[in-house]
């Protein structure tokens, strides 16, 4: 039966070896050969991800060198014919996105260790990469920006990674820029509504009121401050090297509906402006006004005295904001985005970063945040529009 099932693949007629084939399995489940033929008839009727799984099988199990040999070369013929549909595939989808050669972002979303190995060889083939390699590039902590180009050949690959259940998306560079952003100063008030003090880009002040149910996302981050140091080495000789002292705490309120993006910076915000707390809460004051304000005001805010140093007078302002929104969806994971969006320096030099830092030389992580916070933006913009449409 062996003979008459090979017989039959070398004269193609896989409907007999499938019968010959499948009835010397049940028979024989263990038999290397047995196994080298069905992964040959899985690879004939075009079932090349299954013949693939076996014939990766029979190289790491079985000892006959003709039969490894042949299952190597079955893997490079697959390899092969999946290049070439790839190629295919890729050139059909460009030829018919002529006209959208916008220029955009292809982001990989996170996923658990469990959905990486399980998607990490579709990701090898829709993206033409070692199984090695696609578990190094799918991301677990955090969003990867993983590819920049055109928007025409990033929507067919978005495509192709949504229905092998791999999380992504895709941003066009216009999107990301049709948005206003502005610098918080200090809030005048937090009741009913949220007023705000603010820079526009003109460094103009301006003050902004808004229901804090138009506050659609919280986006958040920590950027590095780098200062050269002197270090000494074993022959004692002085180096200077970047070395990251402090970090800044950023704060953006996104409000989708208006396409705006409220600033909050640890470094800049001011957490002393007096004049404006003192009027909100004269009714709480009684006797000589002057004599009770005369000592330390750093801590008044809302007639209540608050810790004086920064770290904690920033963590009561966050903490007051996210009372006022405590269903709002807050996106954190800016520090794995940012280690990946540095690496395309050329992209972050026409962004304006919105952000004024008091540093010895710009940052590309700043531009990288407001890359993130944009994306942020738009990928919950794309995600409404989506609900209202299958609603």
């Amino acid at each position: 039966m062996l003979e008459q099932a090979a017989d039959a693949l070398n004269r193609q007629d896989y409907k007999t070896a499938a019968k010959l084939i499948a009835t010397l399995v049940a028979k024989h489940p263990d038999d290397h050969q047995i196994q080298l033929y069905a992964a040959q008839l899985q690879e004939a009727t075009n079932k090349l991800d299954n013949a693939l799984e076996i014939y990766r099988l029979l190289l790491q199990h079985a000892v006959n060198i003709k039969i490894t040999t042949e299952a190597r070369q079955g893997i490079q013929r697959i390899d092969r014919i999946q290049s070439q549909i790839q190629a295919n595939a890729v050139a059909q989808a460009r030829a018919g996105i002529e006209d959208n050669i916008e220029p955009g972002f292809l982001v990989l979303e996170p996923m658990s260790q469990e959905q990486k190995q399980a998607t990490a060889p579709k990701f090898a083939g829709i993206m033409n990469l070692d199984p090695y390699s696609a578990r190094l590039q799918l991301p677990r902590r955090g969003w990867r920006l993983y590819r920049v180009g055109q928007m025409g050949e990033l929507e067919f690959y978005r495509d192709r990674l949504q229905t092998a259940e791999i999380p992504c998306f895709c941003v066009s560079k216009h999107d990301t820029q049709q948005m206003f952003v502005f610098r918080v100063s200090h809030f005048q008030s937090f009741y009913p509504k949220a007023t705000i003090v603010c820079l526009d880009d003109r460094a103009e002040l301006r003050t902004f009121s808004f229901n804090w149910s138009e506050v659609t996302q919280i986006v958040t981050g920590m950027l590095p401050i780098f200062e050269e140091v002197m270090e000494i080495d074993a022959r004692n000789r002085t180096h200077r090297k970047p070395r990251i002292l402090d970090y800044v705490h950023i704060c953006d309120l996104q409000l989708r509906d208006r396409r705006s993006i409220f600033r909050l910076c640890s470094q800049t915000y001011d957490f002393c402006d007096y004049k404006q707390l003192i009027t909100q809460n004269r009714t709480q004051f009684t006797g000589d006004l002057s004599s009770q304000l005369s000592g330390d005001l750093s801590g008044l805010l809302n007639g209540e005295r608050i810790p004086s140093t920064s770290h904690d007078n920033w963590k009561n302002l966050i903490a007051q904001i996210h009372k006022q929104v405590p269903e709002v969806h807050t996106q954190s994971d800016f520090t794995p985005f940012a280690e990946t969006a540095i690496g395309y320096p050329e992209l972050l030099n026409w962004i304006n970063p919105h952000i004024e830092l008091l540093r010895r030389a710009d940052s590309p992580w700043d531009r990288a945040f407001q890359l993130f916070s944009a994306l942020s933006m738009c990928k919950d913009k794309n995600s409404q529009i989506d609900r209202i449409s299958t609603n």
